[in-house]
């Protein structure tokens, strides 16, 4: 993929991969958008045989320069796009039209049943649809915070509607039931019962009023807590997390599966036992795994 810089006239339009349906609202949004920070992000075009450019993916950002130049003839005389083989066309759309489309809930059960039913390894998931490890490892997350249902289920239809970011669902999971409204009532509803604050936001945010928590409003919220709103002991907590970075690395070797609970009996073993040559293998090993 490489980005290059194209004329209005070297780019051509297809009804086969234009929205069927658009926002006029939207529309004027974008196009202010562009006037006043430019093309933030390039469109995507495949290269066709008579030298000319298919735009796959950016058809409503090109509708918003070619109203721009109407009024400008002189802007954007080079529109910056990113080139892809011809015959990846429909795969760019698809991939575009999921993140348009789906909401992250929807999202998150597409990748569940596309695992374990049709056997598709997440990792392949990730590549067919454009999206990181990462990402689809926070998809994972959501899906499990609506396995939990109650309070946990509620926050993805937060999350739906973007109030919360669906970025990190596992500053929630590690959560227990009890922390879970602890944080809701103690730092985002100021002591309202969380249903009602629940409630109350869904119904805000489908009148347009969304005002979303950025992620590190939420992770400071659910961090510092009481022992009983987490599931799992701080030591178990911090290895989870330090293994979370170095899975995200693409350079990291996977972690077996197992050494959570070594870690846990390690730090056991060295907390009770009176043999201090054993209390310093246990520390040694521990400090290793983690």
């Amino acid at each position: 993929m490489k980005c290059v810089m194209l004329s209005r006239a070297d780019l051509i339009l297809s009804p086969e991969l234009s929205r069927s349906r658009g926002s006029k609202q939207f529309e004027e949004r974008l196009r202010a958008s562009i006037e006043a920070v430019g093309l933030a992000e390039p469109i995507k075009v495949a290269a066709l045989t008579d030298g000319k450019y298919l735009v796959v993916d950016g058809i409503m950002r090109l509708r918003a320069i070619d109203a721009i130049r109407r009024d400008d003839p002189a802007s954007f005389s080079k529109i910056p796009a990113y080139v892809f083989a011809f015959d990846h066309r429909y795969e760019l759309r698809f991939q575009t039209d999921i993140y348009q489309d789906l909401l992250p809930s929807q999202l998150a059960a597409l990748m569940e049943h596309l695992h374990k039913t049709e056997s598709v390894r997440k990792v392949d998931i990730a590549r067919y649809i454009g999206v990181s490890p990462t990402t689809v490892r926070n998809y994972t997350g959501l899906w499990r915070l609506l396995q939990r249902g109650g309070l946990f289920a509620r926050l993805v239809q937060l999350m739906d509607l973007g109030v919360l970011p669906a970025s990190n669902p596992f500053a929630w999971l590690r959560l227990s039931s009890l922390g879970v409204r602890e944080v809701i009532q103690g730092s985002f509803s100021e002591g309202t019962w969380a249903e009602t604050w629940i409630e109350e936001r869904v119904a805000m945010a489908r009148r347009g009023n969304v005002a979303p928590f950025p992620i590190r409003f939420v992770e400071s919220a659910t961090d510092g807590l009481p022992p009983d709103c987490y599931r799992e002991d701080e030591e178990v907590r911090t290895l989870k997390r330090n293994l979370g970075l170095r899975r995200a690395s693409p350079a990291s070797s996977q972690v077996p599966h197992y050494t959570i609970a070594a870690v846990r009996h390690l730090k056991r073993v060295s907390a009770r036992s009176h043999d201090p040559v054993l209390v310093t293998a246990a520390q040694s090993l521990s400090r290793y795994l983690e």
